[in-house]
């Protein structure tokens, strides 16, 4: 392509020429852009959503008549995060069978704190792969919270949603109603053993009457017992508590973890200051554990919380030290008093004495089974009317297409925009190394010499047709071919015969006026169309009135004599070889009228005579 300026013609003129290459590249890269993200894309991620409701329970009724307040830290916030925690990923690794249910049900049963969930590492991947799979996000200002859960099929990210939300709940609930749990077992316990000894006592007051018969006592006597009797069960009772604080105090003194239940007291008496601080325990350990969801115990928030309990935990052991000190001193009373009356009281028959203590005995044990059989009655109502926080107000659903599926429509519309462009790319980049000549301007340009015409293309068919307008029988295809060739002869009037009188005129005015009277017709490849303009500008110029004289120099292949439908021999190779004299060589109108053309066709053509 010569080197010019282009203009927006130039341009429209490449890429109309190269169409065809601008065609396949679009093409090509639309296609490769919608197939390749089938074909080599990531796999496919299904992402689901349940949404469940958090409402805050802002006071319980207390256990063994203690208060106890929801701690501060229990936000929507935190509750998030408490979706993605170890405990939650733990009920839910056993619900998908991740976990064997028959290991790990115990453990669910007993709380799910962090040192029963940590057996092997490949637990852990197990709990951390769900956690990464896990997703939860308070919605706007709400109490609602959404639980996304992602997979690689859509039937698993709609379990691993369902079951976090359901597992959550039932968390939830666990860790509300967890005081009611451990007061209910507590008391079954202490009802196991008060059955026992009921029996006892029961057995041996029935087993005294068996073998001293009756036994009579005045009321001087029963009165006097009964009071010694009182002073006993005083004793007793002061007895137990004083046990109960002492192990409370020696429970908090051990040097327990920070964070644990095992700070907290559990006791019958109502004391004012005990009760603030052990619910002011339970506030502290639970805001701990929450902040240990995100937090590791070396965290500035998680030290300064366990500065708060440990403050909380020397308060109350005071306290219980207090409380110790003034049992002793109430003991030592009662003590005096039952050395007293057992003074006084030597005098009675021993039988009576021993009478009385064992009916005292099962008095007293049938009260105490009494009493915590009612409170046991409490326990069970109280987790039957179990605390929920948490409600599911959205399960999950199976989602029906992954959320990386490749964009089809977007796809194939950047394809078609960069296919474009690599089309106009590569088509201006052939165009710019195409060194052929194509235009009348270039050949000007690259041969010094101007251009004296232009020979249309016609479409062969077209020049069979018109050809055959003129004949009335339908031509053969030797006759046919004869006479395509022969355009300026049979079809005069059409463009490429007026392309042909076109170059005679030019040449007449240029070459023949100056006296030049020889041309020659050459090409830079075969079939480039010589002969057949060779012939048709001789018809043309002949037509014209001028003497023409036509010899075919084509040594090697010969094609002149099939154009004009004439006998190849004798030729110009006979003439340059002497054997033949040239004006034997030469063929007049006379041949012409011999040959294929007939009589006809040459006495009618204009412009050829004999």
């Amino acid at each position: 392509m010569a080197q010019s300026d282009l203009n927006l013609i130039d341009f429209w003129l490449i890429v109309r020429k190269r169409r065809a290459m601008v065609l396949f590249a679009t093409v090509l890269v639309s296609l490769f852009t919608a197939v390749m993200p089938y074909l080599i894309g990531p796999e496919s991620t299904y992402k689901t959503s349940s949404r469940v409701r958090y409402e805050r329970s802002t006071t319980a009724t207390g256990l063994l008549q203690e208060t106890v307040s929801v701690s501060e830290g229990s936000d929507i916030a935190t509750q998030a995060e408490v979706i993605r925690s170890f405990p939650v990923m733990k009920r839910v690794a056993v619900q998908l069978g991740l976990i064997a249910k028959d290991i790990e049900a115990p453990a669910l049963d007993k709380g799910l704190d962090e040192k029963s969930v940590r057996p092997t590492p490949e637990f852990l991947n197990i709990i951390y792969g769900l956690q990464s799979r896990i997703e939860a996000t308070q919605e706007g200002s709400t109490n609602i919270i959404k639980v996304t859960a992602t997979a690689d099929d859509p039937k698993k990210a709609e379990r691993y949603a369902t079951l976090t939300a359901e597992a959550y709940r039932e968390e939830n609930i666990y860790n509300r109603n967890r005081q009611v749990i451990d007061a209910r077992r507590f008391v079954e316990g202490q009802l196991q053993a008060l059955e026992i000894s009921l029996r006892e006592a029961e057995q041996a007051l029935t087993e005294f009457k068996e073998q001293e018969g009756q036994v009579f006592v005045t009321e001087e006597a029963r009165e006097a017992l009964m009071q010694y009797q009182q002073l006993e069960a005083q004793q007793e009772k002061l007895l137990r508590v004083k046990k109960e604080v002492a192990n409370q105090l020696e429970s908090l003194k051990r040097a327990g973890e920070i964070g644990t239940t095992s700070n907290r007291v559990y006791s019958d008496e109502v004391e004012a200051l005990i009760s603030t601080l052990n619910k002011r325990m339970v506030d502290l350990t639970q805001e701990r554990n929450n902040l240990l969801i995100n937090y590791t115990p070396q965290h500035a928030l998680v030290k300064e919380l366990d500065r708060k309990v440990r403050n909380v935990k020397e308060e109350m052991i005071r306290e219980l030290e207090g409380k110790l000190g003034t049992f002793s001193e109430r003991e030592r009373a009662i003590q005096e008093s039952i050395v007293r009356y057992k003074d006084r009281y030597l005098s009675l028959p021993q039988a009576a004495i021993r009478l009385s203590r064992l009916e005292r005995d099962v008095m007293v044990n049938s009260n105490l089974y009494a009493s915590l059989k009612s409170k046991h009655q409490e326990f069970m109502i109280k987790g039957a009317e179990r605390i929920e926080e948490v409600s599911i107000i959205e399960p999950a659903v199976e989602p029906t297409r992954p959320i990386n599926a490749p964009n089809l429509p977007l796809n194939m519309f950047l394809g078609l925009l960069m296919g474009g462009m690599v089309g106009l790319v590569a088509a201006f980049l052939k165009e710019s190394l195409d060194t052929s000549i194509g235009t009348i301007e270039e050949v000007e340009a690259y041969l010094k010499v101007p251009v004296l015409g232009v020979i249309p293309r016609v479409d062969r068919k077209e020049i069979e047709r018109d050809i055959q307008q003129g004949f009335k029988e339908k031509l053969a295809p030797e006759t046919m071919d004869l006479y395509c060739n022969l355009v300026s002869l049979f079809d005069s009037q059409s463009p490429l015969a007026e392309g042909y009188r076109s170059l005679r005129t030019v040449i007449e005015f240029s070459g023949l006026a100056q006296g030049q009277r020889v041309l020659a017709f050459v090409s830079a490849g075969a079939q480039e169309g010589k002969s057949t303009s060779a012939v048709n500008l001789a018809i043309a110029l002949a037509q014209d009135g001028k003497r023409v004289l036509l010899v075919d120099a084509d040594l090697r292949k010969p094609v002149l004599h099939e154009r004009l439908g004439l006998e190849q021999t004798p030729g110009l190779s006979e003439v340059l070889l002497g054997t033949v004299p040239y004006t034997e060589a030469i063929r007049t109108v006379t041949d012409l009228i011999l040959g294929k053309l007939g009589v006809d066709t040459v006495i009618n053509a204009p412009g050829l005579t004999i």
